[in-house]
């Protein structure tokens, strides 16, 4: 055992003597490394030829040009010079021109203001021209809606007075150019509307507007079989109550048929709000005659004396209902 009381040991400095040696050598061999890679760098540096990287890179150039991806842009690549400086061709105005007009900006935008300015400014207008033409359609809505109200009473109030008196009906309709149904009378009629949904404003689309006329006496018309079949298409087209009788010879051809038209008349009549002019369309089948008119009215027009002037036109009174029209 060594003695305690000495200041080291000899073993101790031996550890101590390895420790620091390799400690030394450590340090050495790091430092060895670190000038080999400075060695190697340097190297490289000497070596790099600038004017091939410059000679690659104007290749390229001529080959994106080649291709035609970038001609009338304006862009140029610029050019590696050997000492390290780079050096960018002015481009050609008349391309440059050319694609400027090409790719105009839809917004005209101000360029000594803020971009997000400038757009704010446009988005303003935008919903203005768009609150604007909100404002007109649900305007003009809300008087079509108020003229078809207004139709819509007075033909369901009309109608309930007509089911209940019958009274005779002051015209007659001619069939076919040649003979007349006569001595109709009111049997009864029916009023009713459309409407949008709830969620759409439920503004009033349409008013619809039917009645059935009857007499007591049909008419009977006969016809060869060359127009028998075009003729009675052209009563069943009218909406009227036909029976047919047809003769035929020996071969089953149609030598004649014989039309009974009943005396009965189907008279519709549809009030339509059309958004697109703004106006009431009436379309009216077998109203004042066989057959389909059709009337145009403004909103504003729709009143008691307008109504009152339809209704004596449905009883065969004298009106003045086409008249009114013509101011609209």
């Amino acid at each position: 055992m060594s003695d305690p009381d000495t200041p080291r040991s000899a073993q101790a400095q031996i550890a101590e003597a390895i420790r620091a040696k390799r400690e030394r050598r450590s340090s050495q061999s790091i430092q060895a490394e670190l000038e080999a890679m400075e060695t190697a760098l340097l190297a490289d540096i000497n070596s790099f030829d600038l004017d091939a990287v410059a000679r690659r890179v104007r290749a390229e150039e001529e080959q994106f040009r080649a291709t035609g991806l970038i001609a009338g842009t304006g862009l140029e690549f610029p050019d590696i010079l050997a000492g390290g400086a780079t050096r960018v061709e002015a481009p050609d105005s008349a391309p440059a021109r050319q694609a400027e007009a090409v790719s105009a900006p839809v917004l005209q935008l101000d360029p000594g203001g803020g971009l997000l300015e400038q757009l704010r400014n446009q988005a303003e207008i935008c919903l203005n021209h768009q609150n604007a033409e909100q404002q007109h359609q649900s305007l003009l809505e809300s008087r079509l809606d108020h003229a078809l109200r207004q139709v819509f009473a007075y033909l369901h109030e009309l109608v309930q007075q007509l089911n209940v008196i019958k009274p005779p009906i002051a015209r007659n309709y001619l069939v076919a150019g040649s003979q007349e149904l006569q001595g109709l009378v009111w049997q009864q009629g029916f009023a009713d509307y459309r409407s949008r949904p709830q969620s759409a404003g439920a503004a009033m689309e349409s008013v619809s507007f039917s009645y059935r006329l009857a007499g007591q006496k049909g008419l009977v018309m006969e016809r060869d079989g060359t127009v028998a079949e075009k003729f009675g298409q052209a009563l069943f087209d009218l909406n009227l109550d036909v029976k047919v009788e047809e003769f035929r010879n020996e071969r089953r051809y149609l030598e004649r048929a014989r039309f009974t038209v009943l005396p009965e008349i189907k008279v519709n009549v549809r009030w339509e709000a059309d958004l697109n002019s703004g106006t009431l369309r009436v379309l009216a089948r077998n109203l004042e005659r066989l057959g389909s008119m059709r009337y145009s009215i403004a909103p504003e027009a729709v009143n008691r004396a307008l109504l009152d002037e339809f209704g004596r036109m449905v009883l065969g009174q004298p009106h003045q209902f086409p008249r009114l029209l013509s101011r609209c």
